[in-house]
């Protein structure tokens, strides 16, 4: 009957190992032709259905290979991009913060000179209040005391 025709023991889930970097064959290949030439080349039916299996198979796996390389670059291109984006974005946001952070304290320096100038034209009126009180409280007290005295003359010794 057919010979068995060796398989590798490659699962559906595994990656297979890398193919040669030559370049597959650039001339079109007639399937009609292909078939009669291995039918001329003495292989069976069963013989030619095993290797055009084989052959779909490596072409499927070059196919998954150069897209993965594909992929690879494209990824690596993206990451490339994100990671320079993302500098800029730093940058950006440094500058941003930078240029906040001095007008605020422009802000604030202009708000502690006013309040500054505020305290200085305020201080001068307390001090006029601090003299009166002075002499103000102890003449109410004086004037206090000799009123009760007085009541107290008058209701004890009848003046």
């Amino acid at each position: 009957m057919t010979e068995p025709v060796e398989r590798s023991h490659i699962g559906p889930y595994t990656v297979p190992p890398a193919p040669p970097t030559e370049e597959p064959p650039s001339v079109p290949v007639d399937m009609p032709l292909a078939v009669q030439q291995l039918h001329a080349a003495g292989f069976s039916a069963d013989q030619q259905a095993a290797l055009s299996t084989a052959l779909m198979q490596v072409l499927a796996l070059w196919t998954q290979q150069a897209t993965r390389g594909d992929l690879q670059n494209e990824l690596q291109a993206g990451e490339q991009r994100l990671a320079q984006q993302l500098d800029t974005l730093r940058e950006e946001i440094g500058r941003e913060v930078a240029r906040h952070a001095d007008a605020l304290r422009e802000e604030i320096r202009g708000e502690f000179t006013r309040q500054a100038d505020l305290m200085h034209t305020t201080r001068a009126e307390p001090s006029r209040r601090r003299d009166v009180s002075r002499w103000l409280i102890p003449a109410l007290l004086v004037l206090t005391c000799a009123g009760v005295f007085f009541l107290v003359a008058h209701s004890v010794l009848g003046w």
